[in-house]
This record gives C-alpha cells, structure tokens and sequence, in this order.
C-alpha cells in the first residue's frame, strides 16, 4: 500500500507520521521520526476562472486546460467559476462542467461544480467583470440551480430586491456569496447572520470608512465564511491580519484568470481582454482582472504572512471543504479520499490525487 511519511496537517493538529492510502485514505499513524517533508490535504479553489490559456467561459475544453494547469501546482479540486454572461453562455458552462465532472481525466484537478459570479452583479463594482449584469430572474435562477452542478453562486443583493435568492438557494443546498455590491450595511448584516458568505473580500464592495460602512466593515464584523485573495496583490498583509482576526472561517482563493501559469501577455476573461504583466493581471485601464495565481502561489503568500502549515491547511482545504459541505475532502483522515500536496524546503515537491502521483518537482 502506498504511504507518505512527514510532518502532516491533520483536522487535530500537525503531526510527525505517516499515511497510508488507496484511493482513500487508510490510516494516519505517528512515527517517532520523519524527514522534512510537509504533507497537507489537496488544495481546493472555490472561485477560479481559467489557467494555462484557457477559460472557463470556452466550455469543456477551457475548464480541462485550467484542471490540467493547476494541477501542477497543487490544487486538486475547484469551482469551475463564471464572469457576467448572457444566459446561453452560463448554460453552456453548466453543460461542460457536466461532461467534466463525469469524465476526469488522470492529471487534471477535481471539477467539483460551478461558481456562478454574477450575472447579478452591482453595476457600479463590476471590477473586471463584463458589463452584462441585470436582476434577478427568479425562473432562470431555478433553471440554473437545478442543473445540480452550481455549488456557489455570488451576487449584489441590490439586484434581488424581493430577497428571491436566499430562499432558492436554500432549497438546491447552493451556497449564497454577497460580492461586486454597494450594498447597504445593514442589509448586508442580515445577510450575513443567515449564512450568506463573502466573495473576495476587499475587491469589488464597499470598503471600511468610519462614517459610511460598507460591504466589507459588515463581513469583518458579522460573516463567519468569506474568500479572500491570497496573491500578494489583491489584499496588503495588515488587510488580510485584519480579516484573520475577525472571520472565524477565512479561506483562500486565487480568482485566477486564463494568464495563469502562462508567460506574460494578452489573454481572455469572459467577453474582455486582460493583459499579463509580472504576475499581475489588468484590463488596459489597469483595473485588476482576476490573478494569475496558483495553489503555490497562496501558499507562498501564507507563508509569508506569517501562517504556520496547519493554518495554511485550514485556509486552502478545510474550511473550502467545510463550506461546500464535502464531507471526504479537505483534510487528511481515514475514509478521506487521497488528495494531498506535498512541500519541501517551502517549495512544493509532488500533488497526489485519488492516491495517484500526478506531479512531482
């Protein structure tokens, strides 16, 4: 049986040991003494656009490139995530998220379904996303949801005057993210205190003012699950020790575009043409568009801000997994399927996925 001995994050704490694995995990056990290895689940993206030239809006073929790109810098399972979109494209997305959740191929990262961003966004916090936002449609919505592959959707609740969503995403177990919005501060409470997560916190919302609070003063204050960007980029170290501080389940993403993993230069987000420059993706007004991020690159991020590699664990799958409610990924433990990354001397050294070595340094 396979094994991988090291220092592993485990759901009651970093252990010195060893698992034992098939497809699923078989037994964690301690060892007197290990090398230097880290072992930690498989990293999980919740909200991620493309990668390695392709983009999620390109239907099968963009999300089986992102899958294959990732993969090789840890991540093993993600959201398949849309921009602002007419609703044929959105339906096309569900479609070929479909086909690739039922059909994945060896060295490609877990679809683990769909991340609806938009189409009801604000149109005034847009960011880089598309001008195609409108209401909500509650029939539509139904449509989509009953797809059975969307797990997330985010929206600006200034678009659901009727509060349409939250009971509809209630009844297809779709979990609710207030994101790209301007919305009042208590609405946004209230939101919160029943569940709704956070998108990205800091980009694309209402910001802290002392006088003028916003979307992100409520969720520091009231959401217990929100993303946030750990690009180095999106969110300044104080800003992200602030979150850390205030919201107990705080988890990572990448918000990565087509540009990832790639060389500099011009690529696709949705309908817009992003530009790639040292790491940093813009629209040609220099208005950030996404990231061109990776797994490791979160986890370089965390490392630097201080994090020690079980709260690294946390942040990239535990508590992604505890959202979507993945009852077997997210941590390393019996019955658990085999998903981990592995790092060596901080670098990232191999990515295992359904026990099976897909990359390794």
């Amino acid at each position: 049986m396979p094994e991988l001995s090291g220092h592993i994050a485990t759901p009651e704490g970093l252990i010195e040991g060893t698992v034992q694995f098939g497809t699923t995990i078989e037994l964690v056990s301690e060892l007197a003494q290990v090398d230097d290895r880290i072992i930690l689940p498989g990293i999980i993206d919740c909200h991620i656009h493309g990668g390695g030239g392709g983009d999620v809006m390109d239907g099968v073929t963009g999300i089986r490139t992102l899958a294959r790109t990732h993969a090789e810098f840890g991540l093993t399972g993600f959201l398949a995530t849309t921009v602002t979109a007419d609703d044929a494209s959105i339906e096309r997305v569900l479609e070929a998220a479909q086909v690739v959740m039922q059909s994945r191929e060896r060295c490609e990262a877990r679809c683990l379904g769909v991340h609806l961003e938009g189409p009801f966004l604000s149109e005034g916090k847009l960011g880089a996303q598309p001008p195609l936002t409108r209401p909500v449609d509650a029939n539509k919505v139904r449509l989509w949801f009953k797809s059975g592959v969307v797990r997330v959707m985010t929206y600006a609740p200034e678009q659901d005057p009727e509060d349409i969503l939250p009971s509809l995403a209630e009844e297809f177990n779709v979990r609710l993210q207030v994101g790209h919005s301007g919305c009042d501060y208590q609405r946004i409470c209230r939101l919160l205190e029943h569940g709704v997560g956070v998108t990205h916190l800091y980009n694309a919302m209402t910001g802290v003012h002392h006088r003028s609070p916003g979307v992100a003063q409520a969720a520091l204050l009231t959401a217990e699950y929100s993303e946030i960007i750990c690009d180095g980029v999106h969110v300044t170290e104080p800003s992200f020790q602030l979150a850390r501080e205030h919201i107990p389940q705080l988890y990572s993403v990448t918000d990565s575009t087509s540009a990832a993993g790639m060389p500099d230069g011009e690529y696709q987000l949705g309908t817009h043409r992003v530009f790639k420059q040292d790491d940093v993706v813009c629209l040609d007004d220099g208005t950030l568009a996404g990231s061109a991020a990776t797994a490791s690159v979160t986890v370089k991020t965390l490392r630097q801000f201080g994090l020690d590699w079980l709260e690294i664990a946390a942040m990239t799958s535990m508590r992604p997994a505890l959202w979507l409610g993945l009852t077997n990924q997210g941590a390393i433990a019996t019955g658990s399927v085999a998903d981990f990354v592995t790092f060596r001397d901080e670098a990232l050294e191999s990515v295992w996925l359904d026990g099976q070595l897909i990359f390794k340094v």
